[in-house]
Formats: structure tokens, sequence, C-alpha cells
């Protein structure tokens, strides 16, 4: 299989990379800031004609994307700026996937849901309550009507190894191996999804040829201080750091779903791979971190705010 990873030194497009790279499929890799002559080619989603040279180039079947801008504060204030990115410019992706034949896998997120469901399927309808999730509702659309070969992952709360520790647990590691005590939400409820394991279902899914939906996250729900803790345990450090507050006392610009858990029987009924609960992410996090850190020496040093 010929794929384009776009995004590929992000914490889920390097994680396809790797595992695609590792089962022998020929994976050519784009990421917006990187340094010439490294693996990694340069792509700005906003330009429809260097999205289209690119694929030209490089002719792949399959053209992963799990690049944007993910900081959802970010988003909630600048949304024209960002819905340069995140819609257009995947959705330019898009437009040359098809003229090429290409098939194309997008990466959305729980938040195009409202929160007011304990659980939410494939077949519920959107009902974003902020900019990030109207940007991802919008671009799904987009993604599935541009060709009905197109997958649409959703997922949530991505964790794992990252060259640049954007993710909610290389932050919680960072802050409390400092000794810094920590506010985290103790009413929003998700399911984290280590990016590996995120990566191997995907893979087996564009195996397949998937279309459509399927919500690919973690196998457990959990409120967000819970994981917390269980992360500060699984590394050794101090879970009495971490302080449970409500969502409203992080005062932060975004509204956000208080229960955003999505349904995993559909997937679950397609791929072979298991879903990682909580402790088995953290678990296999922990043990592949000296792997990790030989393996990242090699990425292409990216400016602050790559995708």
């Amino acid at each position: 299989m010929r794929v384009m990873v776009v995004g590929a030194t992000g914490l889920i497009g390097n994680a396809l990379l790797r595992v695609w790279a590792g089962r022998g499929a020929c994976v050519a890799a784009a990421t917006y800031h990187c340094h010439p002559g490294t693996e990694f080619r340069q792509l700005d989603m906003r330009d429809e004609a260097a999205v289209r040279t690119l694929l030209s180039e490089t002719d792949p079947e399959v053209v992963a994307v799990p690049a944007a801008n993910p900081h959802v504060d970010y988003c909630e204030l600048h949304p024209e700026e960002t819905r340069r990115i995140n819609v257009a410019g995947t959705l330019n992706v898009a437009r040359a996937c098809r003229e090429r034949g290409a098939r194309m896998i997008f990466f959305s997120s729980d938040y195009v849901f409202d929160g007011r469901k304990e659980l939410y399927t494939e077949s519920d309808a959107p009902s974003p309550i902020n900019e990030y999730g109207r940007q991802k509702a919008e671009t799904e659309a987009g993604v599935l009507a541009s060709d009905p070969r197109n997958l649409v992952i959703r997922t949530s709360g991505a964790y794992g190894w990252q060259w640049e520790p954007k993710n909610f647990v290389l932050q919680l590691l960072a802050k409390l191996g400092s000794g810094q005590s920590l506010p985290v939400a103790a009413d929003l409820r998700y399911n984290p999804t280590a990016a590996e394991n995120l990566a191997a279902v995907l893979v087996e899914l564009a195996a397949a040829q998937a279309r459509g939906i399927y919500h690919v996250v973690g196998a457990e729900a959990i409120a967000r201080y819970d994981f917390a803790v269980k992360t500060a345990q699984a590394f050794g450090l101090a879970a009495s750091l971490l302080r449970p507050v409500s969502s409203a006392e992080l005062q932060s610009p975004t509204p956000r779903p208080k229960s955003s858990a999505l349904a995993t029987g559909k997937v679950r009924a397609a791929v072979k791979t298991p879903l990682w609960g909580v402790e088995e992410g953290l678990r296999q996090m922990r043990e592949t971190e000296a792997a990790w850190r030989v393996y990242a020496k090699r990425l292409p040093k990216t400016e602050k705010g790559s995708y």
C-alpha cells in the first residue's frame, strides 16, 4: 500500500507513520514545519496547488490527515484563522484525493457532540458546542461528500510519546515531575486514547477499505481527574498534587461537553486489534519510553505551533 501521512510529526501522525512502515507499507510523510533534507516533506494544506503537487509526486493510494490546529481554546478565540487550516486546508486535501482517485482518512473528534447523552454512536447527529467541534463536524461532512470511499475516524483525548509534548499526559508528567500542583476537571468524562493503539486499529481499517464514520477510542470512559490520578500512579508520581475541580473553575474560554463517551461496537466488530483500556495504554507508554527516546532523536526540529 502506498500511503501519505499529512501531519507526520504530530502525535497521531507519527504513530501512523511508524505502524504503517512497520507493516511494510510505502509511506510518504508531510508536515507543516520541517527542515530540508529529512524524510518529512513540507506542506501547508492551505495551499491547494502545493497539495496537488505533493500528491502528484508521491501518488498515494491512501492519504491520512491527522494534521490540524488542535488547540481548542485557540480555535475558540481565533475561528477564522484556524478554519483556514482545520476546514479549508483539509478539504483542499479531500479535493486533491478525489482528483487522483486516492482514498482519504480524516481524524475528527468527540467534540462534535454536546455531551447531553451518556454515550454517542456513529449514527448520532453532530451537535457541537464549541468552535473546534464545529470545525470538525463541517469537515467530516465535506470529506464524506467528496468521496463515498473516504473514512472519518472520531477519536478522543489521544495521548502518548510525542516529539513536541503537547498532549495531556506529557503535560501532566512534566508538571508533576517538577512538583507543581495541578487542578484537573473532575466533571468531564471521555475516552482517553493511546495513540499507538489508535494507529494500529486505523491501519487495520484502512487495509479493509473501511469507509464512513468509525469511533476509535480507548476502551473505557473516565473522568479527566481520575485519568490524571491513574497516570500519576502509573509513572510513580505524586497524585496528591492533583486537585479535582469543576471545569467552570478552570475558566477556559471554550465550553466542553460534560460527557463525550463514544460507543465502539462498530469498530470492535470490524477489526481484530483490541482497544486498550487506561491501564494498558499507560503501561505500554511506560514500557516504550526508552525506545521512543532513541527514535525521537531522528525527528526533524519543528517550530512551535507546528502540525
